[in-house]
């Protein structure tokens, strides 16, 4: 949802507002509109009641130094397993910049793309978080790492080579169903590496580091790899990458916890 709303934004804002127009203040909409965030996060906090779980096992007195000495593994784990997801939903916010730079397109294509994928993520994955309490949640995300592995290059390849709205929509949308299927299990999967007293240390120090590192930078080193091989196809690279390596903390997690 907050993927939509954002390149809902975009595409209104493009669309409304000469570029002059939005250069100069229409920039700062998106942003006072993501203040909101504030207060509604700290409503739902406080109106969420401990878990059963949590109230039993009690609170652990030295969260982080329980992490770091003795859980060390699963956090390493858990960021790996984190780096597919946030690299993917990066790319596609990158996607619109893409659709300027390298093939072209109007800025209002590249925002329409973006907010097909977004919808599309909003629609598959409380589906697939549905799905993934029968057949589990690493045999899901294995399958669309292999996937991305897979399809991120040939992908690339084909919106290069038909640069259009219709064809960027089918890549993009492509990518988002992958990352639905990986995004829509790694929520669970992230709860059950981690016991109940470090649970949300674990989960929170695990993602917030994963975020800014793989998905954070995905942009700069998407249009770097451009820079230094010269090929618009170079994006798909870090998709690769980012993929293998959540791959191997999947396969990892799946045999040392039986996930």
């Amino acid at each position: 949802m907050a993927a939509l709303v954002a390149t809902g934004f975009g595409v209104l804002l493009t669309t409304s507002m000469s570029a002059d127009t939005l250069q100069a203040w229409g920039w700062r909409i998106p942003f006072a509109f993501g203040l909101l965030i504030g207060p509604v996060g700290y409503y739902i906090r406080n109106q969420l009641s401990e878990t059963p779980e949590f109230i039993q096992s009690g609170e652990a007195r030295t969260p982080l130094r329980d992490l770091f000495v003795g859980q060390w593994d699963r956090l390493l784990l858990t960021i790996g397993a984190v780096a597919a997801s946030t690299s993917s939903q990066y790319i596609l916010v990158y996607m619109p910049t893409y659709a300027i730079r390298e093939l072209n397109l109007p800025q209002s294509i590249g925002f329409t793309a973006a907010v097909s994928a977004a919808a599309l993520q909003t629609l598959a994955v409380p589906f697939v978080g549905i799905w993934v309490d029968k057949v589990g949640q690493t045999r899901l995300m294995i399958g669309a790492a292999i996937l991305f592995m897979l399809t991120a290059y040939p992908a690339f390849v084909v919106v290069g080579a038909h640069p259009s709205l219709a064809v960027l929509i089918a890549m993009v949308c492509w990518f988002s169903l992958l990352k639905s299927f990986f995004s829509g299990a790694l929520p669970s999967l992230m709860a059950k590496i981690f016991p109940v007293k470090t649970r949300v240390t674990g989960m929170s120090l695990s993602y917030n580091v994963s975020v800014p590192i793989f998905g954070g930078f995905a942009p700069f080193f998407a249009q770097s790899l451009i820079g230094l091989t010269g090929s618009k196809l170079a994006p798909s690279y870090y998709v690769i990458a980012t993929a293998a390596l959540s791959l191997a903390a999947l396969v990892v997690l799946r045999r040392r916890y039986r996930m």
